[in-house]
């Protein structure tokens, strides 16, 4: 303490001891401890098992409260402001007295304390350290949206530190990663209810998509091709770091590509050929290289992708054409070589996105409970310029946004001089609608423009660019053997052809020339046209001092605006850029700067190109409506801002093939190449295709040591149109040398604000990447922060409905950005806590991939919510009384009745509000606009929405949602926003939908090769939107409110199925409860009864029926097959029963007592007509006539007799009674056993009864009406199909239960954790048991642990529980195109037995029996039957299946794989089971089952040899044929 607080401390002191008050006490208080006050403290080190918070002892420190926040530093640490924070907690005296402080064990070693160090402990303030952000990550579970709002409100109020793992509802839910507070990382901070909490992801789904395209067998300037790029060294860092991180991350890699064909080749490559929009024909082709694999070891499939790569131009170019014309018909005579592999601005990467966001779609089917998230990868050669169809592309956008996902796009070549990335696309130049319905998105060029079925004539289509703001961009461009020196230039053009003549070794490029521009008037022209030389080259002096001008910029000011030069050939080639602008601030790979510092020092760093270029060009500034472009093209990258700059593609190599001889001639004839040049140099290139987007073009950025002589330079720009010349005198003059404005550019408002807003270090060196240093535009014109996934505009808005149409210009960046744009990218704000930069590769989002934030602050404003967006509206009344809700736990309230409906409404709208974050819905928080200087527009927002809420009513944060009743939330998705409000009697929901033009369904069709394939198969499929826009929000709300109680299929809700199979290997045990030797199919029945049991207890009940008596769960085995059980009598008279629910209820009035009855009188009892029911009863091959089971007896005597209260006693009277000689078990293998296990009344006690069916029995079968031949005979091909019998009156039989569970019976959750369970009824021990489980809002952690108990409970029963596809595998490629089933047929198709049916024991399954013997034989049992299987004259229903199985399904014993049986040579389709993965359920961590696709693929390669084994199968055939009964059954005989 310092000596001043000690003299303070005493003038305190001497003030209090005069004070009567203070004087009677002996000992007056301690002042509290102001802010800054510190003290060292001995430090121990407790277990966290001891306790899990810091022990303090308050003795210690005179002064300190409750309450106070402290800050514990090691005596030591350089850096006193990096200290662990805690709360101080109450005083409750401290055992040990010589303890001071002490710190859990986890805390000490994240801060590195020792135990017995010392530590200064200083008080400060709460609101220094509020953490602005926090970062968590997690791994293997499914945290959905409504955990990660309930994970960051218990959070609130609690200090925090780096790497601390975070406990929530009993389970280690989330670590926290960073913690960011005024935009820096911090180690440790307080959590307030306005932090923003990011969750990122370590165990996500990942697709990369490798794009294949001309570019990819090409050289990068480091002599490396770009396929060996991918493979040696992006793949491998990626793969590296997600190691480090800890990564498991489920992997599908795919290799996209687009051919295109010629006029003359459409007939010999038919198939699924598609149009684009310039009328060329082309084809997609897609090849599965993983496929929803997690892999640990990576070099194989590196391995195999560098093989796929060298074999993929000869099998889409050559084999391909060539095994398709040979399957449909004859061997055509020779191969040919079809098609031309696009360039990458060409390839299919929307359509690749689309099929991979399908499967995303309905990710709540097959729900995994260890994955979370999605993750998209492109890896192109290419620079990010794309030209797509329109409709697709806003298509893309509207699932991109609903889903909450982006794409990491990383290119491979050097950064363009152009923006990226960047589309372009054909459309309607957009006009306001009429009635201004569609308000601000109306002029966008991507939601405006479209087609207006009424005008009478067609509009030209023109070029529009759009910078897709859902696409974070990563340049891979890592050249590792260039030193750097100060004169070296980077150059940035590609001239692939040029190089590979082999030019440049030779001293050719110095007589190559770029002609000058076309001489065009300008008003701005400073030095008049007469002082250049005419038709003189510059000196070696004015070309250095031009590049200087151009490439280096002086600060002078200048008007703020901006204006770029840019002058862009259209049409296949690049787009020209005049300014390179994300250059790199300051690098992280710690690249030195590869100019002299000297030279930096004098060049000032480029900010803008220049602003005027003095010759005759189109005035500047767009003031006066569109200039025309000098070519007169309408492709123009936008109309108001060409200008003239240099064409990268004419620089490179030559033209485009449309008309590029006749703007060579042109330009060659009137310029003065022929004199610099050999004509040879230009003439290969004259008809060739056009240069790649790669080529973009170079800033030649050389430093020039001379100082300037002249001020005014010329520079040479090539014209590079492929549109025919416009015939305007200007053009057919020879091109003059233009002059560059001496002055370049000073800096924009934007940079200004920028450089304000952070000071960046080094601005003035120029660093290697870039040869101008501009701060990167994503930070220019986004203010506050950019896209770590996507690139989310954060830009203040100008006008509160923007109506301007602002056209993006790929080569010149804008300073604003559309509203339409940024309103939806702000979707993605909350997850950039600093701003990123464009020459960052973005490891962050492509290792641990971020989820959707819980809070958006876009909110529109009123003028726009009435033009554009449509309103409905529903309440319902808040009636405790009648609310039976599963989905919300019933508050603790008491009081008036309106407290208790209060306390209600307030619960049901969490339970509302949870549904939603569900579905993908977002917080709207109130703008934060003291923290953004950036800000400095205002919002211009009047009083918003229905007039009466300000912005101000809305939180600051998510954990401030729903505090009490009194105030609305407001939750937005991209196209819809709803107000959820308590009226004191009822819940209103507003829902504001924005009127949008209906999106149409984007028909697709392409050819892709699954992982398991031989070649490419054709894929027909839809790309839909499935908006929320019919989504049915009432019926949620009533299903939440508890006025409901049944899913509907449009609510989307969460489903995944499970199978119960009997394992290979047998049951561990095989003593019963009693002490018994049973049998392996008595021990799995007793595993089932144990899951019975196990659901029983996990009932849930409404709370006014709680603790009412409910009949056990009960399933009713039988050794039937699925199809053949629905005839046996009386297991269906069993199904009837449970399905009234009524014979186990005890009986009211019950006055019997089973200890004062005689024998016979029991025996009489029995045969009451509410008796037992005694019957005729078969297992497998024996029949037990008059027989009962151990179960319904147990359930009749608690039923019918007062003295005996639970099963147990029940079962305790039947040893009794078998003892005493009343029955015995039909085998005399058994004493009494309460479950299926069948008994006789003994002796005197049994009444024989007639045989069902009379005393002649005619069995039931299954028919086949096959011709009658006594002997087996081989089919010639598949067996003839069925004709379907006509409808008859179908008996319906439901072989389901459901019922819903509560998941959380310890009450550890702080919400209603509840499941609706279907599960099967009827059991057969030696095939599968199903159950269904649906949730909507439930923590899936929970279902998790439950699902690992039940597994642990009934493995010892030798049963195994593993999870399915909800749907039949032949399906999988409807939800996700690039898995699919594989082929197995069979080298012989199974021979046709007639009268089989007679010669198999009753009950078999006749239809496939060699195929079902087959698979049995190599370990596979039935999972389900096809529908076609079960008898006509029922109508069988399973309250979980969707729709009936076309084909039976087999599931392998081990879980990992699935099998259809299509029957006759067809065979079979395989699927390995993606659902199973490492960790997850019904892996159990053994070491033999840690890699289940593996063992899947071990499986199917013997069951493949298996099929096209033809020796192997006739012999099987044979056996199996030899086992069947004799051909004629032998005669009764009675």
């Amino acid at each position: 303490m310092s000596a001043a607080r000690a003299e303070s401390q005493s003038q305190q002191y001497g003030r209090r001891r005069s004070n009567t008050a203070q004087s009677i006490l002996r000992n007056p208080p301690p002042p509290p401890l102001k802010p800054g006050d510190s003290k060292v403290l001995n430090l121990w080190v407790h277990d966290t098992k001891e306790s899990q918070t810091v022990i303090f002892n308050h003795s210690w420190w005179p002064g300190v409260a409750e309450g106070d926040l402290l800050r514990v530093v090691g005596t030591n640490s350089e850096d006193a402001s990096s200290g662990y924070l805690f709360t101080v907690p109450k005083d409750e005296g401290c055992p040990k007295p010589t303890l001071q402080i002490s710190l859990p064990k986890n805390v000490a070693d994240a801060f590195g304390l020792k135990n017995n160090g010392e530590v200064m402990v200083t008080k400060v303030e709460e609101k220094d350290h509020r953490a602005d952000y926090v970062e968590y990550t997690f791994q293997d579970q499914y945290l959905g949206r409504n955990e990660m709002w309930r994970l960051a409100e218990h959070l609130v109020g609690q200090s925090v530190f780096l790497d601390q793992e975070i406990s929530f509802i009993g389970v280690i839910a989330a670590k926290i990663q960073n913690i960011y507070m005024n935009g820096r990382k911090v180690s440790a901070g307080c959590i307030t209810s306005n932090t923003k909490a990011i969750y990122r992801s370590l165990s996500a789904k990942v697709t990369i998509f490798i794009q294949v395209c001309r570019e990819l067998w090409e050289f990068a300037g480091d002599g490396e091709r770009y396929n060996e790029k991918i493979v040696h060294s992006f793949l491998p860092e990626l793969f590296t770091k997600w190691r480090e991180a800890g990564t498991n991350h489920t992997v599908t890699i795919v290799l996209i590509s687009r051919v295109y064909y010629d006029s003359s080749e459409l007939e010999y490559a038919a198939g699924p050929l598609r149009r684009d929009d310039d009328g060329k024909w082309y084809k997609d082709f897609y090849k599965v290289i993983t496929d929803l694999e997690v892999i640990y070891d990576w070099k194989p499939t590196l391995v195999g992708l560098k093989d796929s790569f060298w074999a993929f131009q000869r099998d889409i170019l050559l084999t391909h054409h060539y095994h398709r014309a040979s399957i449909e018909s004859a061997t055509p005579d020779q191969a040919r070589l079809v098609g031309n592999i696009s360039y990458a601005h060409d390839g299919p990467i929307l359509e690749a996105l689309n099929l991979g966001l399908n499967p995303n779609e309905t990710h709540y089917i097959d729900r995994s409970l260890s994955l979370t998230g999605a993750s998209t990868i492109l890896i192109t050669p290419g620079t990010g310029y794309y030209r797509v169809n329109k409709q697709l592309l806003r298509l893309t956008t509207t699932r991109m946004l609903d889903q909450g996902f982006g794409l990491d796009l990383v290119s491979l070549a050097k950064r363009p001089l152009h923006q990226s990335p960047i589309f372009s696309f054909q459309g309607l130049e957009p006009k306001l609608d009429k009635e201004g319905k569609n308000g601000a998105r109306a002029m966008d060029p991507l939601w405006g423009g479209d087609e207006d079925p009424a005008e009478p004539s067609r509009r030209e289509k023109t070029t529009f660019w759009w910078e897709p703001f859902w696409i974070g961009v990563s340049f891979w461009e890592k050249q590792l053997h260039l030193p750097f020196r100060a004169d070296r230039f980077v150059a940035r053009a590609k001239m692939h052809e040029i190089q590979m003549l082999g030019l440049l070794e030779h001293d050719v490029l110095s007589s190559i020339e770029v002609p000058f521009l076309p001489e065009q008037r300008d008003p701005y022209a400073t030095p008049p046209r007469d002082s250049l030389v005419k038709d003189r080259a510059p000196t070696q002096v004015e070309a250095d001092q031009a590049d200087m001008d151009i490439f280096a910029s002086k600060k002078e000011p200048r008007p703020p605006i901006t204006s770029r030069t840019s002058y862009n050939s259209s049409g296949s080639g690049t787009v020209a850029a005049s300014s390179y602008r994300s250059s790199i601030v300051s690098d992280r790979r710690g690249y030195v700067s590869h100019r002299s510092s000297v030279a930096s020092s004098r060049i000032a760093p480029i900010e803008e190109s220049p602003r005027r270029i003095i010759m005759e060009l189109p005035p500047e500034g767009n003031e006066d409506g569109p200039v025309p472009s000098i070519t007169g093209l309408s492709t123009s990258p936008s109309q108001a801002s060409i200008r003239s700059m240099r064409s990268n593609r004419s620089v490179s190599t030559g033209m485009s093939t449309q008309a590029n001889s006749e703007s060579l001639s042109r330009t060659s004839s009137t310029s003065r190449l022929s004199k610099f040049a050999p004509s040879w140099l230009y003439n290969p290139f004259r008809s060739g295709p056009s240069e790649p987007q790669t080529s973009s073009a170079s800033a030649l950025s050389v430093p020039s040591p001379t100082t300037p002589t002249t001020p005014t330079p010329s520079v040479r720009v090539p014209l590079g149109s492929n549109s025919p010349a416009i015939p305007s005198p200007s053009f057919s003059r020879s091109p003059q040398p233009m002059a560059i404005l001496h002055s370049a550019s000073g800096r924009s408002t934007l940079s200004r604000t920028y450089e304000e807003d952070s000071p960046l270090p080094h601005r003035s060196s120029l660093t290697r990447y870039s040869p101008m240093n501009t701060p990167p535009r994503d930070d220019v014109t986004f203010g506050k922060r950019r896209s770590m996934t996507l690139n989310s505009f954060t830009l203040p808005f100008t006008s509160s409905s923007p109506v301007s149409s602002s056209r993006t210009n790929p080569s010149r960046p804008q300073t604003m950005v559309s509203y339409a744009q940024s309103s939806l990218a702000r979707r993605w704000q909350h997850i950039f806590p600093t701003r990123t930069y464009k020459h960052e590769v973005k490891w962050k989002s492509m290792v641990t991939p971020g989820c959707l934030p819980l809070t958006v602050e876009h909110f529109p404003t009123m003028s726009e919510l009435d033009s554009s967006y449509d309103v409905f509206s529903y309440d319902f009344v808040v009636d405790p009384s009648e609310m039976r809700s599963f989905l919300v736990k019933p508050p603790q309230a008491n009081g008036t009745t309106d407290e208790v409906r209060r306390a209600w409404a307030l619960t049901v709208m969490r339970g509302m509000v949870a549904v939603r974050l569900a579905q993908g819905f977002q917080f709207v928080l109130r703008p934060n606009r003291s923290a953004e200087p950036d800000d400095k527009v205002p919002f211009r927002r009047s009083k918003s929405f229905m007039g009466d809420d300000d912005a101000t009513l809305k939180p600051r944060g998510a954990a401030e949602v729903l505090r009490s009743t009194s105030e609305p939330v407001y939750l937005s998705m991209s196209n819809e926003i709803h107000r959820l409000s308590y009226t004191g009697e009822a819940i209103q929901v507003r829902r504001y939908v924005r009127r949008m033009p209906p999106t149409q369904p984007f028909e697709y069709e392409c050819l892709i090769w699954p992982k398991l394939g031989v070649g490419y198969t054709e894929l027909k499929t839809k790309f839909v939107s499935h908006g929320l826009e019919n989504f049915g929000w009432n019926r949620l709300d009533m299903l939440v409110a508890g006025y409901e109680h049944q899913f509907n299929e449009s609510l989307r809700y969460w489903r995944t199925r499970f199978v119960v199979i009997p394992t290979a290997d047998p049951p561990p045990s095989n003593v019963g409860p009693s002490g018994e030797k049973l049998n392996e199919e008595e021990i799995r029945l007793m595993g089932i009864d144990k899951l019975a049991e196990m659901f029983s207890k996990l009932r849930w009940q409404p709370s006014d029926e709680r603790g009412a008596q409910l009949p056990p769960v009960r399933f009713l085995p039988t050794t039937f097959g699925p199809a053949f059980s629905v005839l046996d009598e009386s297991l269906m008279s069993q199904l009837d029963e449970i399905h009234a629910a009524g014979p186990l209820k005890k009986k009211m009035k019950s006055e019997r007592e089973i200890a004062e009855m005689p024998l016979a009188a029991i025996a009489k009892a029995m045969r009451e007509e509410d008796g037992v029911p005694i019957k005729y009863h078969q297992w497998h091959r024996s029949r037990y006539p008059d027989s009962f089971t151990g179960f319904e007896f147990v359930s009749w005597v608690v039923r019918e007799f007062r003295d005996v209260s639970s099963r147990e006693q029940g079962a305790e009277w039947g040893v009794k009674l078998l003892e005493h000689g009343f029955m015995t078990h039909v085998r005399g293998r058994h004493g009494f056993l309460d479950g299926h296990y069948f008994y006789q009344l003994a002796g005197d006690f049994a009444i024989v009864s007639t045989p069902r069916g009379g005393w002649f029995k005619s069995t039931t079968r299954l028919v086949n009406d096959e011709p009658n031949n006594s002997r087996g005979y081989y089919p010639a091909s598949q067996a003839k199909p069925h004709g379907a019998s006509p409808r008859r009156n179908k008996k319906r039989l439901i072989l389901s239960q459901s019922m819903i569970i509560d998941i959380d019976p310890a009450k550890k959750s702080d919400q209603a954790e509840s499941v609706v369970l279907h599960h099967d009824i009827v059991h057969n021990p030696s095939t599968v048991f199903h159950f269904e489980l649906q949730w909507i809002g439930s923590t899936a952690r929970c279902i998790e642990d439950m699902l690992r108990q039940w597994s642990r409970a009934i493995e010892r029963y030798g049963l195994k529980l593993v999870e399915a596809y909800v749907t039949e595998i032949s399906d999988i490629r409807e939800r996700n195109a690039f898995q699919s089933c594989f082929p197995l047929r069979l080298a012989i198709p199974p021979p046709i037995v007639p009268d089989l049916d007679k010669r198999v024991p009753e009950g078999t399954q006749t239809t496939h029996y060699f195929e079902y013997a087959l698979l049995r034989r190599l370990g596979f049992i039935i999972d389900i039957e096809a529908e076609s299987l079960y008898p006509k004259e029922v109508d069988v229903v399973y309250s979980y299946r969707r729709a009936p199985f076309k084909h039976s399904q087999f599931v392998h014993r081990s879980g990992v794989a699935f099998v259809q049986v299509l029957g006759g040579s067809q065979g079979f389709l395989f699927l390995t089971n993606r659902l199973i993965g490492p960790g997850r359920m019904g892996t159990t961590l053994k070491n033999k089952d840690h890699r289940p696709s593996a063992a899947a693929e071990e499986i199917r390669l013997n069951l493949q040899r298996f099929c096209l084994d033809e020796a192997r199968l006739t012999q099987f055939y044979d056996e199996e044929l030899a086992a069947l009964g004799p051909d004629e059954p032998p005669p009764l005989s009675i």
